[in-house]
């Protein structure tokens, strides 16, 4: 375990800051233009061998893109550190080699006791479901994934680790937890769940957000308060598409689209504070008129239903007896135009019959005048009832009556209709 501190911390100064080629990192003694010793590094050549031999080590200190701007000051000041610790193993080393030098005193394996114990506490564990940033001095160093890292150990560094699996929720207007009392838990809900909506009008929404973190280094360091900021965020957006919809969508089938704009809309207010934050869901969990109106409110509800229900019906009733009346008008209408044929071919054929009987009166209007006479005569007569007298029979006690009518219902056959 010692020697994979000492390997990891030769790689750090041999790859970051200026130090990495500085005079003990074999670079001919030159740290950028400055002259800084000889071929040798400036030091014993086992000292220079060891470093070239630490190249090949894992390092767990490889810095990842995002540290391009990290403050050069504070990779400096920790290389200097980690360069004394190292010249002080190889010094150490170099002496344990040669027997002829023994250690002067018991101090310094007591130093190298204490520095290793130190440096072992630079281990962390990074959990499958977390990520982790490194900071030295405060600044960001690098961020850490699932598995066994390793970091310079306070106070020069320090670790985050934060879950960016689980799901978070920010509840709004309602408190699953009960943690607050009821009067301050209700005033609060109060003011943050009172919306305007687009007709002016005032409802009360409870309304739940769900998050996660999308980028720790984002989430560590650009937001201060990332709850806080969050259900700001969340009821400024909620706010804003509330007051672009009329009460009565917001209350029926308009529900959905309000939840999904709300989501698209608070997550895009995060990603302009580069807060490192994806928005899972955002659910409405109930839409009403506020408390001191409900009642009226469902008094109105109702006169509006049974409102719609008499429209219904009377819009049922019409469907029935329009097409019905529609179909009787019909009906009627062609009834008249066929009497109206019958009439007019009836008057025609009399006309015609009329014609026909005066040009034959024309002709002979003495004949066709007694003609008329014996037809008319007979249509009288065929329907009067007939009693005829013989004054000529009547001789004594017999009265001459004869009554042709009853004798032709007598003698009519039984089964004629």
């Amino acid at each position: 375990m010692f020697k994979l501190i000492i390997d990891n911390l030769k790689n750090f100064s041999n790859s970051s800051g200026p130090w990495g080629g500085g005079p003990w990192g074999g670079n001919n003694g030159n740290q950028g233009n400055g002259n800084r010793g000889n071929s040798s590094g400036g030091k014993d050549n086992s000292s220079n061998s060891n470093n070239n031999n630490s190249k090949n080590t894992n390092n767990f200190f490889k810095k990842n893109n995002n540290s391009s701007n990290n403050n050069n000051d504070s990779d400096d000041f920790i290389t200097k550190i980690i360069k004394q610790v190292l010249k002080f193993f190889n010094d150490f080393s170099a002496q344990s080699q040669n027997p002829t030098k023994a250690p002067k005193s018991g101090i310094g394996i007591m130093v190298l006791i204490i520095i290793l114990t130190y440096l072992s506490f630079g281990f962390y564990k990074v959990d499958p479901d977390e990520n982790a940033v490194t900071l030295y001095f405060g600044k960001f160093y690098r961020t850490s994934e699932p598995g066994l890292n390793y970091h310079i150990p306070y106070p020069f560094g320090q670790v985050i680790k934060k879950s960016v699996t689980n799901v978070n929720t920010e509840e709004f207007g309602f408190s699953s937890t009960k943690k607050l009392s009821n009067n301050i838990g209700q005033r609060n809900f109060n003011a943050e769940s009172l919306m305007l909506t687009g007709d002016e009008n005032i409802v009360d929404i409870q309304f739940q957000v769900q998050w996660q973190i999308a980028n720790i280094k984002d989430f560590v360091f650009n937001i201060a308060e990332p709850n806080q900021s969050i259900r700001k965020s969340s009821e400024s957006a909620m706010r804003e598409i509330i007051a672009r919809t009329p009460i009565a969508q917001a209350l029926s089938d308009g529900k959905m689209q309000i939840e999904q704009d709300a989501k698209n809309l608070l997550q895009e207010i995060l990603d302009s504070y580069n807060a490192g934050i994806r928005i899972v869901l955002v659910q409405l969990r109930r839409v009403d008129p506020p408390e001191q109106v409900i009642d009226a409110f469902r008094d109105v509800q109702t006169a509006k239903a049974d409102k719609e229900k008499e429209i219904n019906q009377a819009q049922a009733f019409a469907n029935d007896i329009i097409p019905r009346s529609r179909g009787t008008a019909s009906q009627m209408k062609e009834e008249a135009e066929a009497y109206s044929k019958q009439v007019v071919a009836n008057a025609q054929g009399e006309a015609s019959r009329f014609l026909a009987v005066y040009n034959e009166y024309v002709k002979a209007k003495e004949v066709t005048k007694r003609r008329i006479y014996l037809e008319t005569m007979e249509k009288i007569y065929g329907e009067a009832d007939k009693i005829y007298i013989d004054k000529s029979a009547s001789s004594g006690s017999i009265t001459p009556y004869f009554p042709l009518n009853d004798i032709n219902k007598t003698n009519k056959p039984l089964n004629s209709n």
